[in-house]
């Protein structure tokens, strides 16, 4: 019976799904969530179809999303969409009173909008695939999950994050247009086609759910509950980042408005562009879109940008190009025309002067993906000729000479302009003639026009002088110079301001460059300056002045060369430091000789390179010594095994070393009596310190080598220590023995310096109890001693075998009670009087053997006592006499 049942019930529940069926109209393809970790989240939207519904019926539904390994189960938190009123979240949704319901119209169809939110399960886990579920009861009135129509198309999930497989949080400030409970879709692509599926999808605020502890943190602040305003999530992965966001009606389903963005940018709040493709915000750095420009309220609909374009300055001819200045209202780039390109152009986007004169300057913005294109703005600019000066060259002629063709010097040309660039050349004027007198005359500038300078003129002077007049030439001593000297100018004048020139009377020492003494020698010359006169001056006597050239310093060093024992001595070479005019070694009468005392059977060592020889007509030549070093032929090295730690007694230490060479290697001992070496073994005598050296002499190809380890020998540890001893009270005490532990080699107590003593201070009077046995003065070279003392225990004079005490006053106010007893236990110490009352009881634990307690009788009045000890079965008396 239980069996026919269970087919029964299974074959009514393939018949209440036969037929329904989902196809996904809108189902975005990414939701964000973290698996089992902090919520963060954000809805989930889609928009279905459902068929093989029955006709006409309402049902009881909750929609969830569908692990892919499970045909039946759902996950997340419910929102019911509602044609009217606000949207309800129900976290624990069931058919029986938590639920949405649906109306199927006549073809048993219904197609509308479904909300969900992730949950924190495993099956939220970053990476994983889900789908998403409807589940229906009957249609009419169950309260049971009937059917789970399921979507076939996948759903990824994505946690926040900056990695390539994350995803990045985004959300509008209230947009232009957007309605309250439609939907945003975002899309990668700018036109949808059927098959498309969108990025991910959301709802515009409010839908009055409000679920903040579970919302991203962004969301619940800035998203949850503001009107017009939505939030959602990107992948990072996008190449083309969102191209469309459009707006969805909830009662329709159908697109109300739409933005595109050609380059996946799209305009934030504050200003400015973020890009969309490739995402690394996650949730610190969140995308948010100005809704007043990415806009919902039409297809594509732009906003409107003004320029902003203030009166231009007036600039001169020759000013720097400049930036114009105009902005954007919607911060895009302005560029600028020019209405005449002869006042000014458009260079690099800033404004070029070309000339003087009026033009107007338009600023134009064609606008973009959300800006309509601005009203272009025109500003005049005036540009003001530029002042040039023209100055009236000065001249100077005889009386009766013809007047000469005048010149003139310009100041002030801009632009990389020339006198060439003048429209109109200035003419200059004198009212001089040949027949004037001698004086001075205006030399008078003029007549100059140009289309872009002013002209500030500025007259020159004419002087005509009488017939040739004479002149005289100062020129003053030289001072000594040394060869190598830079070219100089001699410094003579003549009196008439006419140039001078010079002659040098040995070329051999300096000759005459374009008016300068070149220098070409060490040695004496004469210069003379002259002046030829002219037409107004005559011929001034030539003035000789002599000059010394001293030779230049010259160094000569030997370089230091290296080479090895029994090679040849190297060629050797010079370093030279001095010599001038680019000159070199080739300029010497006599090239310079090196030569050393080391030959090819010198010993290693260095040795002076000396040079002489070199002589020159130019120079003053010293020499520097080299250093020739001969080293050994090879250098070797020793590898040494580092030493191990070692005290007196242990075995002998086998050395290891090597030399790099392969030669054999030898050791030594700095302390022989601490260590000797035998062969490759380091021997132990004593404890103490020595140095091992391995060491290596050398031969004719590797100089010697050696490495050094310090070994230190630690003393051993030996144990001196006093046997314990027993004897009765009264008899004299036993032989005091002692023991040792710890000798090595064989050795004994004859080996140490100063034997060790043993001692006490019980004599054969001394009453029962525990004496201390002292070990003192051991002194050993190699063993550090632990000297242990023993103890001398003194029995009661019966014996081990009986309990015993004694009683004494051992100090003003106290009394001293030793106890000797067989077994131990529980007691206690009682003074009683004469009278028997008790003064005293001092409960006490008693070891086996000597135990002894000090008790405060300070207060008891002189005179006789009874001291009691009681212990288990035993009582111990003792009468004394307190004073």
């Amino acid at each position: 019976m239980k069996s026919g049942f269970t087919f029964f019930l299974f074959i009514l529940l393939i018949q209440s799904s036969f037929g329904q069926s989902i196809t996904e109209i809108y189902l975005p393809r990414y939701i964000h969530a973290a698996g089992t970790g902090a919520a963060g989240r954000t809805p989930f939207v889609c928009r279905l179809q459902l068929t093989g519904l029955t006709a006409n019926a309402t049902y009881r539904y909750f929609c969830r999303f569908a692990p892919l390994t499970s045909a039946t189960a759902g996950e997340g938190a419910f929102i019911y969409v509602k044609q009217s009123g606000d949207f309800t979240r129900i976290p624990n949704p069931n058919l029986a009173s938590t639920y949405g319901e649906l109306t199927a119209d006549a073809s048993g169809t219904y197609t509308g909008w479904f909300m969900a939110e992730a949950a924190a399960t495993t099956t939220f886990t970053p990476g994983n695939k889900l789908k998403f579920r409807i589940f229906l009861n009957n249609g009419s009135g169950g309260l049971t999950v009937a059917t789970r129509p399921t979507t076939t198309q996948e759903i990824t999930v994505l946690n926040y994050g900056t990695a390539s497989t994350n995803c990045t949080a985004i959300r509008s400030t209230p947009v232009t247009g957007g309605v309250g409970k439609n939907f945003v879709l975002l899309w990668d692509k700018d036109v949808v086609s059927g098959t498309d599926r969108p990025i991910t999808g959301s709802v515009i605020e409010s839908d009055g759910v409000d679920a903040s502890n579970s919302f991203a943190s962004f969301y619940a602040t800035d998203v949850n509950g503001v009107d017009k305003a939505w939030g959602s999530v990107i992948p990072n992965d996008m190449v083309n980042g969102i191209r469309r966001i459009g707006q969805y009606s909830l009662a329709t389903g159908a697109e109300v408005g739409y933005k595109l963005s050609a380059d996946g940018r799209w305009p934030v709040q504050g200003g400015g562009r973020a890009g969309t493709a490739l995402a690394t915000g996650g949730l610190a750095n969140v995308i948010v879109l100005d809704g007043g420009i990415a806009r919902l309220d039409g297809a594509d609909v732009k906003t409107d940008q003004t320029i902003t374009f203030n009166p231009l300055q007036a600039k001169t001819y020759g000013d720097a190009d400049f930036d114009p200045a105009a902005t954007s209202g919607a911060g895009l780039p302005v560029t600028y025309g020019s209405d005449n390109a002869a006042i000014a152009s458009i260079v690099n986007n800033n404004v070029h002067v070309a000339g003087a004169g009026s033009v107007n300057i338009t600023a134009t913005q064609p606008g973009d993906d959300f800006f309509n294109a601005a009203i272009a703005v025109a500003q005049p600019l005036t540009v003001n000729k530029a002042l040039l000066t023209i100055t009236a060259n000065d001249e100077q002629i005889l009386q009766g000479a013809a007047i000469p063709a005048f010149t003139a010097n310009y100041s002030g040309f801009v632009n990389g302009d020339t006198e060439a660039s003048l429209t109109t050349l200035p003419v200059m004027t004198t009212p001089a003639t040949s027949g004037s007198s001698a004086g001075s005359y205006d030399i008078i500038p003029g007549g100059a026009a140009s289309p872009n300078y002013n002209f500030n003129y500025v007259k020159g002077t004419l002087t005509i002088t009488p017939s040739q007049q004479p002149q005289t030439i100062t020129f003053n001593a030289l001072s000594p110079v040394i060869y190598g000297v830079a070219d100089f100018d001699p410094g003579a004048q003549a009196s008439s301001g006419l140039a001078v020139s010079y002659a040098s009377s040995n070329p051999l020492v300096a000759t005459i460059v374009n008016g300068k003494i070149h220098i070409t020698g060490a040695g004496t010359t004469t210069i003379t300056a002259s002046q030829g006169g002219t037409s107004a001056w005559l011929p001034a006597a030539d003035v000789n002045q002599p000059l010394t050239v001293n030779k230049a310093a010259l160094s000569i060093k030997a370089d230091d060369k290296k080479r090895l024992v029994g090679q040849p001595n190297p060629a050797f070479t010079f370093t030279y430091t001095g010599f001038v005019y680019g000159e070199n070694n080739t300029v010497l009468t006599a090239q310079p000789v090196a030569a050393t005392s080391a030959g090819t059977g010198s010993q290693a060592g260095t040795y002076d390179i000396t040079v002489s020889g070199a002589t020159s007509a130019n120079y003053d030549i010293s020499f520097v010594k080299g250093t020739l070093t001969i080293d050994p032929l090879a250098m070797q090295t020793i590898t040494f095994t580092a030493l191990p730690a070692r005290k007196y007694g242990d075995d002998d230490i086998k050395l290891n070393a090597s030399a790099s060479s392969g030669l054999p290697v030898t050791f030594s001992s700095s302390n022989p009596a601490v260590a000797f070496i035998r062969g490759d073994s380091v021997i132990i005598l004593t404890a103490g310190t020595t140095v091992i050296t391995a060491s290596q002499a050398g031969n004719v190809t590797y100089a010697t080598a050696s490495s050094a380890q310090t070994l230190t020998i630690q003393k051993a540890r030996l144990y001196v220590q006093a046997n314990d001893v027993t004897k009765n009270e009264g008899e004299a005490n036993p032989p005091l023995t002692i023991t040792y532990s710890g000798f090595v080699k064989n050795e004994d107590a004859s080996m140490l310096t100063a034997l060790p003593v043993a001692t006490t201070k019980a004599t054969t009077t001394s009453i029962a109890g525990a004496y201390p046995i002292t070990i003192s003065g051991a002194v050993s070279d190699n063993y550090n001693i632990a000297q242990i003392n023993g103890t001398l225990n003194i029995l009661p004079a019966q014996g081990a075998a009986q309990d015993n005490m004694g009683a004494y006053i051992s100090a003003p106010g106290q009394l001293r009670v030793n106890v000797y007893t067989v077994t131990g236990g529980r007691g206690a110490v009682q003074l009683f009087d004469n009278n028997g009352t008790r003064l005293v009881n001092v409960n006490v634990t008693l070891a086996k053997g000597h135990n002894t307690f000090n008790v405060a009788v300070g207060t008891v009045v002189a005179g006789v006592y009874h001291v009691r000890v009681a212990i288990a079965d035993a009582l111990l008396k003792e009468k004394i006499i307190i004073q």
